[in-house]
């Protein structure tokens, strides 16, 4: 029992003991309120790819929009007012509805944000950090191989950096079918965690469609970075 007669000084520490389990508890319990947010609608809508014809679920698509001042631009998140273009999210099938003038015909405008596909990379790119940070944060990512060697709880999903070892990789990933490698950079992973590089990060367990919201956001990544699907 903590004596409440003592200096503050000696105090502080014990209350320190007592208060910070509850602390991260609540922020524990309110970043995962924001992975329910960010969870998978579990009937996404069907549309259709403007260059192949191919009819798919909206969130293995990217959606275009026009700006006020008549730029074409991804709407990476699907949630900006007026008319869309979807285009599958292939490197090689978004350089075709360039080259071929087909956003532009299909969003009556003439002009489009510049290096597209570098920006449409880049906000893939840092829509995927956002969700490992947030899962991090929830205790359901981790990173490095030794951490996640030493988890008692299974790997469910594993992300490799491209010059990551491959027999590590089977390794760290033997729990698991669902291994993300060959298209993300070990900079890239790095830097969720605050670090300069790292070669392996882990989901270990699913908690409420985020798994799934993330294993789509990767896919869509690893597409426009030109990496066929199973490779």
């Amino acid at each position: 029992m903590m004596n409440l007669k003592m200096p503050l000084p000696q105090v502080m520490p014990q209350l320190m003991l007592l208060v910070m389990p509850q602390v991260m508890l609540l922020v524990m319990l309110k970043v995962r309120s924001h992975l329910t947010k960010i969870s998978p609608s579990k009937h996404a809508p069907i549309r259709t790819c403007i260059v192949t014809g191919t009819a798919d679920q909206s969130d293995q698509l990217i959606r275009f929009v026009v700006s006020p001042d008549g730029i074409i631009f991804p709407d990476i998140g699907h949630k900006l007012d007026g008319r869309g273009a979807w285009v599958m999210a292939s490197r090689d099938v978004l350089e075709q509805a360039i080259t071929s003038k087909r956003l532009e015909k299909a969003l009556k405008a003439s002009a489009i944000v510049p290096d597209l596909i570098e920006y449409v990379d880049q906000q893939l790119l840092n829509r995927v950090q956002h969700m490992l940070g947030m899962g991090r944060r929830a205790g359901v990512v981790i990173g490095g191989a030794g951490k996640i060697s030493a988890s008692k709880r299974p790997v469910t999903m594993l992300l490799a950096a491209n010059d990551a070892s491959e027999r590590e990789a089977r390794t760290l990933g033997a729990a698991t079918d669902n291994i993300h490698k060959g298209y993300i950079t070990g900079e890239e992973l790095g830097k969720v965690f605050g670090r300069s590089s790292l070669a392996f990060v882990a989901c270990l367990e699913e908690y409420d469609g985020f798994q799934v919201s993330l294993d789509r956001e990767l896919c869509r990544l690893k597409g426009i970075r030109g990496v066929k699907a199973g490779s």
